[in-house]
């Protein structure tokens, strides 16, 4: 039976270019691989051939059988299957198959599902090995059981990401459902009618700058249009040219992008010796296809180009004169010049990074998927869009490609990808009388069963993530429906529209077995803010006590800046003492704005990690916000060492943070650090020959620093006030050491002036702490303030 529907289903899904997904369920291993069979050969029947994946789990018994059966069942076809473990599922993306067998019997791993999504042709089929909802639910999964952490058991999971995939292949068309067991189809494809569909060939432009071998390379139309934007960046521009490319997930963006710099890099080569072109995104996998493209382009052009790779992956790009370095964008802020700058999934890198970016340098391609399991956002091109338009010295130039390349569009398995896993999902259209709700503050605390069990609030709460700078996969929102210590908060509109969406972590209440093992070494799973106070601070006590961790909160883009997220705050707060819980803490890579505003609502940094992260290139930083007193002494003393331990730390591991985040990482909260270094009666004369005489800086380091370190040790009731450039010439010039031009940049100052006003400074320090043991001239006295 399942051979015919097949069969027919094929067929008319070639017409459009189109694939079918075929869920076989049943309990029996044998009669799920043999069904799976019988459906690849009505796939065959059908006029259906090549190559094909079947994926499976081979550290399972059952997988392997059910593996074994369906290869045995195939004998006699001539397809070909390539069978092939999910962990090499990363590697598959870019290539594509003709069909694709998904065993998800052992798991239901979101990543998985929606990278394999996309590589089967159209006029290709799916086919899904699934058990009943009924038996599946008795199952933990491979993915479920990493959602576990010390707190919880299995039987503390939830199965809402399986019911949900269930009704999700029930509700859309494309796709047919059949009962092994009792050979049965529960549902048809529900599609009769389809609409022909040829694709068009790509017509290159009649006159081009660039070389027309690049252009013939194009697999679509849309890449055509994105090549001819390159075009705008051959002429040394005198204003500031910004190319803007969006995309849904398969409409080649990336390879676009590949191919415009290759050609774009070739043209530039016969105006001057040397092209740098620098690539970036926040993780180098990102940019794999982008790379591989470039490099087909630059061969096709004649070059013989030489990778130089790192891990397995490509650093850099050698062809003859043009140079294509691949960096993290926090690199690409250290870089002084660049021909070309291309940042691919830029909606993942934080807005400050991006607009620091297009200052500096001329001729930026900014490129983003809108959907797909990369997790970019239209949000992106809202918000950045509108400061690339609002910068009087750019020209900007936006291309949105809307042409599949693998299949044909409106494929319905597309369609079933993007609402299940919720990459299409955005957030509620914001209208006049909204803005008036927001500026009462009007609003509404919604708990998480009114956020996930109501779809309509749930696709809201999630595109508010989607269009936040959040890297947003799957696997999160598998996360968010299983895990057993992550819940769902929110604020909506008095309307019902969802404006705040907060995901939350349960944290601490740790027994002394969980404990002593983190204090030996071991990690603790799902438990982060518990396990820094154990690892650096060596508090096993404050593993026991409770809180809430918050794993990502986002405002509504159209509602940026506008005290919503204080709002929130406010909201889980309360809600988080009404159950008892000792504290709410935070962790995020480290920039500037985010960090005034967490420390803005009280929350107090407690660790930085050591080390850049290598993905995304920022510091992590954990804050808490105390609930009680308990909590808040165990908070002091952390925050307290933190800070002893940052300032001695400027030099070495933190020397390149900005004075700014420093600073709100050295915010007092009215705790004095113990132990400020006392100056030698040599180290006081020297810096009153500096301050009020001819020495030089550099004779006076050593007492300069323990000078700055006595201000920073004392809380600000308990030192002179120094307005906020005077603190940045303290970090970026005397704690992390950095020469002249460089700590003049960091604080925002001239060279000249940073050397005249820390002398200024050295005198205002001197009198305060030391005003009584040497002569000062009396102009010092007027610049002080809050002297005890």
């Amino acid at each position: 039976m399942i051979f015919d529907v097949v069969k027919a289903e094929v067929e008319r899904a070639r017409i459009a270019r189109h694939r079918r997904l075929v869920v076989v369920t049943g309990r029996d291993d044998k009669k799920l691989a043999e069904a799976a069979a019988e459906a690849l050969r009505g796939y065959e029947a059908a006029g259906g051939g090549g190559e094909g994946l079947y994926m499976f789990q081979p550290e399972f018994a059952d997988a392997n059988r059910r593996m074994n059966y369906f290869r045995d069942a195939m004998s006699g076809t001539f397809l070909e299957v390539d069978f092939r473990p999910y962990k090499d599922t990363p590697k598959l993306l870019g290539t594509t198959y003709n069909f694709a067998v998904l065993d998800l019997v052992n798991d239901l791993k979101p990543n998985d599902v929606g990278r394999l999504g996309g590589v089967v042709r159209g006029g290709g089929l799916y086919v899904f090995l699934v058990p009943p909802l009924e038996t599946w639910r008795g199952y933990v999964t491979k993915f479920q059981s990493t959602l576990l952490v010390p707190q919880f058991t299995p039987a503390d999971l939830r199965h809402r990401l399986k019911e949900r995939f269930w009704r999700s292949l029930y509700s859309h068309g494309g796709v047919v459902i059949y009962d092994a067991d009792r050979g049965e189809v529960l549902k048809g494809s529900g599609i009769d009618v389809v609409e022909p569909y040829e694709p068009k060939r790509p017509e290159p432009p009649e006159k081009a700058v660039i070389p027309l071998k690049i252009y013939r390379l194009a697999a679509t139309q849309d890449q055509v249009e994105v090549l001819k934007l390159f075009e705008t960046l051959y002429n040394k521009p005198k204003r500031k040219q910004a190319i803007v490319v969006i995309a849904d997930r398969g409409r080649g963006k990336s390879a676009a992008l590949g191919l415009g710099l290759a050609g774009l890099g070739h043209k530039l080569r016969k105006a001057k010796a040397r092209v740098q072109i620098v690539v970036s995104a926040m993780e180098y996998t990102n940019l794999e296809t982008l790379l591989e493209f470039a490099v087909k382009g630059l061969e096709a052009l004649g070059y013989k180009p030489g990778l130089e790779k790192e891990g397995g992956e490509i650093r850099a790009i050698k062809a003859s004169g043009i140079f294509i370095d691949v960096v993290t964008p926090y690199m690409l802020l250290k870089r002084e010049n660049a021909d070309i700058v291309a940042i691919d999934e830029a909606a993942a890198v934080p807005l400050p990074v991006l607009y620091t970016v297009h200052k500096k340098f001329d001729r930026v391609v900014f490129a983003s998927t809108i959907h797909g399991y990369e997790g970019a956002g239209r949000g992106f091109s809202i918000r950045f869009l509108k400061y690339l338009r609002e910068s009087k010295d750019t020209d900007v130039h936006l291309y949105e490609m809307r042409e599949p390349i693998r299949y044909g569009p409106g494929d319905p398995v597309e369609r079933w990808l993007f609402d299940v896993f919720l990459l299409n999902a955005e957030p509620a259209k914001i209208e006049p009388e909204d803005l008036e709700y927001v500026k009462r503050k009007e609003v509404v605390y919604l708990k998480e069963e009114d956020v996930v069990k109501d779809e309509e609030a749930f696709r809201q709460f999630f595109g508010i993530y989607v269009q936040a700078h959040y890297r947003n996969e799957p696997d999160d929102l598998g996360m968010l429906l299983d895990a057993p210590h992550h819940t769902a908060r929110a604020l909506a509109l008095p309307n019902g529209k969802i404006v705040v969406s907060v995901e939350l972590a349960y944290e601490g209440g740790l027994d002394d077995l969980s404990i002593d093992q983190a204090l030996r070494g071991l990690k603790l799973p799902g438990n982060i803010i518990p396990d820094r106070f154990l690892k650096y601070w060596r508090l096993p006590e404050f593993a026991k006590l409770r809180g809430w961790r918050i794993v990502r909160i986002a405002t509504h883009p159209e509602l940026q800046d506008m005290g919503l997220g204080t709002e929130m705050l406010k909201k889980v707060e309360e809600e988080a003492r009404q159950l008892g819980l000792d504290y709410v803490g935070v962790g995020f890579g480290v920039y500037d704005k985010l960090l005034k505003f967490w420390v803005r609502n009280g929350y107090v940094p407690i660790h930085l990690s050591p080390e850049r992260n290598p993905s995304s290139g920022e510091y992590s930083v954990l804050l808490v916000k105390p609930l009680n007193e308990k909590a808040e002494a165990y908070v002091k003393y952390a925050n307290v060492e933190f800070r002893r331990r940052l300032v001695h730390s400027l030099m070495g591991p933190y020397s390149d943070l900005l004075p700014t985040e420093v600073r709100l990482l050295l915010e007092d909260w009215g705790w004095d650090i113990d132990g400020a270094p006392a100056l030698s009666k040599n180290q006081l004369d020297r810096l009153v020959a500096y301050a009020f005489g001819p020495m030089t800086y550099e004779n006076v380091t050593d007492a300069v620093y323990m000078l700055a370190t006595q201000y920073f040790y004392s809380a600000r009731t308990r030192r002179p006030t120094l307005p906020e450039v005077a603190e940045r010439i303290l970090i970026s010039k005397v704690l992390q050491a950095r020469p002249w031009k460089d700590a003049a940049e960091a604080a925002g100052i001239r060279r000249g002036d940073l050397m005249l006003v820390l002398r200024e400074i050295v005198k205002v320090l001197l009198f305060y702490y030391y005003g009584g043991e040497f002569d000062v001239p009396l102009f010092v006295v007027g610049t002080v303030k809050g002297k005890d």
